[in-house]
């Protein structure tokens, strides 16, 4: 092979790889979220989320140059389900925030709480919270029903993932997924979900308390780590423990695991106080380093 046949060869060799290497990057730049300037931050919550957007939180939403609008879903909001879905939250949706509402809201509302509220654009951030009273985890159980009211472990696992042995819900005649496959189909979501406030000392049980910490310790140590796992490069999921950074740790002598006296432990009223608040929106979003931005980066970096 003459010189001009090589470098013609290599010529085309090197073009070759180009192609096909921008063909890689245009893929991965198509699997990304579709960001936009108009995109709009939800808040599912009730009391607690209440007193917190009011104290602080609001305010430094709207701040972030990646949040056009923030909007909220609580007590009397009403929403229609999705087409061909059950109106399984009956008649004000936004009334109900317990753990096993979570499966209803997200098979039977998701499109109408990607929309609420939206002058333009669409809630590219979902944030949702139960409430306080969630924490009262009596036992693992015997076996896992998501749609059920009894605050068991593994209740409360079958909402994220399947039952152990379980393959499909079908609930009201219609098929339920658990929390992770919602997610997984929405990549363009990023889904936060905030773990309830601990009880206060006039309020919590140990051993309910320490229960509580064991399944938000599962949420993020095992499931997470599984969902990610399973889907590579998504980062669509975030879990802020808001019951670890105002609780006092499971060894504390005396109120382990219960809301922090800085916080309003003390004071028979299981709300956080305006200064858990305060430092709340400094951990969540003000902060350097803060948990909003790292997570938002995270979803946004392909």
């Amino acid at each position: 092979m003459n010189m001009k046949k090589i470098t013609t060869f290599l010529m085309i060799f090197f073009l070759f790889l180009f192609l096909v290497g921008c063909s890689i990057i245009g893929v991965a730049i198509n699997n990304g979220p579709n960001i936009s300037e108009n995109d709009d931050f939800i808040f599912i919550h009730h009391s607690c989320g209440e007193n917190w957007l009011n104290n602080s939180l609001h305010a430094a939403l709207l701040a972030k140059d990646y949040i056009d609008e923030r909007n909220d879903i609580t007590y009397g909001t009403f929403l229609n389900p999705d087409a061909g879905r059950n109106a399984s939250l009956g008649g004000t949706p936004g009334d109900n925030t317990d753990m096993n509402h979570w499966i209803l809201w997200f098979n039977d509302y998701l499109n109408a709480i990607i929309n609420h509220g939206c002058a333009d654009g669409q809630n590219r951030i979902i944030m949702f919270k139960s409430c306080y009273p969630t924490n009262a985890i009596i036992g693992q159980g015997c076996a896992g029903d998501p749609f059920s009211d009894e605050k068991t472990s593994r209740n409360y696992r079958a909402v994220f993932t399947y039952a152990e042995g379980v393959e499909e819900y079908i609930h009201n005649g219609k098929v339920y997924k658990p929390l992770e496959e919602i997610f997984a189909e929405n990549p363009n979501t990023l889904f936060i979900f905030v773990t309830a406030p601990p009880l206060c000392w006039a309020d919590a049980v140990d051993w309910q308390a320490a229960n509580a910490r064991k399944f938000y310790t599962w949420l993020k140590n095992d499931w997470l780590v599984s969902y990610n796992t399973n889907n590579p490069g998504l980062n669509n999921v975030a879990i802020y423990d808001w019951f670890d950074f105002l609780a006092y740790d499971k060894d504390h002598a005396t109120h382990p695991n219960m809301l922090k006296n800085e916080y309003g432990g003390s004071t028979g009223n299981s709300h956080p106080n305006a200064f858990a608040n305060q430092q709340s929106t400094i951990d969540f979003c003000t902060g350097l380093g803060n948990f909003l931005d790292a997570v938002w980066e995270t979803f946004t970096d392909f």
